[in-house]
This record gives structure tokens, sequence and C-alpha cells, in this order.
């Protein structure tokens, strides 16, 4: 399965990472879904069913560690992946971030190699396909 085939949805209040994440994501052959605050990410999972979430924490109505636990909640999408992003980076932070349900923790600003390097591991696809090793 080509990565073409994989999508992602990136939840993130801020226009900008979205934009950011939609180009890196979409360039290294992703199909790239976009939510503006963890309300309408929560709405979009249950229809779109993605590979992989990328969630801000800090964002209006729903938070990133409110919408991680409703997220782990569900028993049809307790299994996705997902990538916690913040600018809070204390190991509070990143605690919070695993016990909430985060697989990867990522500070902002965000590194396109680390990004695409959790991205990638979290996908499981191996065999020299590695998105990272093409960055």
């Amino acid at each position: 399965m080509g990565p073409d085939s994989k999508q992602i949805l990136v939840i993130d209040d801020s226009a900008l990472n979205r934009k950011y994440l939609e180009i890196l994501l979409t360039n290294s052959g992703f199909r790239v879904h976009l939510a503006a605050n963890g309300e309408e990410g929560l709405r979009k999972i249950e229809t779109l069913h993605p590979d992989l979430v990328i969630m801000d924490v800090v964002m209006p109505n729903i938070n990133g560690w409110e919408a991680c636990r409703r997220i782990r909640a569900a028993i049809v999408n307790d299994s996705i992946p997902i990538v916690v992003i913040t600018s809070k980076n204390t190991p509070q932070d990143m605690l919070q971030a695993f016990e909430v349900g985060a697989n990867e923790f990522i500070s902002k600003p965000i590194d396109e190699s680390e990004m695409l390097a959790a991205v990638d591991r979290l996908l499981q696809r191996g065999e020299g396909s590695s998105v990272a090793q093409k960055a």
C-alpha cells in the first residue's frame, strides 16, 4: 500500500500550521484532510476514519487533550495513531500527552524531518519507503 492511500487528518486552529502540514504531507504522498478545531476534528474522524491524526493541543472549544481522550474512548477509533503538536513542551506536557493516549509528542516550531519520521513510524511503512529519508 503506497503512501498516497494513507489519509491524515490535521487538527489545528492555526491556518498557517494547517497549511504548512498540508503541504508537507501532500508533498510526501499522503491524502490530507483539515479541521480548524477539536470539535470539527472529532466529527471528521467519524466520517473519514483517517489512518493518522496530527493534533494541536491549544485550541478553542475542545482542546487537544480532551479530543485525544474522546478518540481513545470510542471503540471504533481507539487505535488511530495520534501525533500531538504543541508549543507547551515541558516534561509534564509530554507526560500528559501520553496519559491521554497520544502516540507521539512534537514541540513547535515543527521540525519537518521529525514530523515525517513520526508519521513514518506510526504508519509502519518500511522496506525502504521511508518518508523521512526522502525529505
